[in-house]
């Protein structure tokens, strides 16, 4: 298996982008609060992740106090369509 797709079953990964395909848009603690992965580290790493792989875009709001907000990217989307459709199989 390659790393990339070792990246995608990583803990929360799959979750964190079907949340997104149907949210469009979150910020960092909507997210967080869901409870897909359990430190918070571990889900700063995972939405680094996620970015680096071009699958979720990253949006600084210029707001007192500043904010993130995430949302899938066209590659993200069409993995989130994959998902979804391996789902309606299972």
């Amino acid at each position: 298996m390659t790393e990339k797709a070792r990246s995608l079953f990583r803990k929360g990964v799959i979750e964190t982008i079907l949340y997104l395909g149907e949210a469009k848009k979150a910020g960092y603690y909507e997210i967080y609060k869901q409870g897909f992965v359990v430190s918070r580290q571990t889900f700063a790493d995972l939405l680094k992740m996620l970015e680096n792989e071009g699958l979720v875009d990253r949006e600084v709001v210029d707001d007192r106090p500043p904010r993130v907000n995430y949302s899938l990217s066209l590659k993200g989307m069409k993995v989130n369509e994959l998902i979804k459709s391996l789902i309606e199989v299972l």
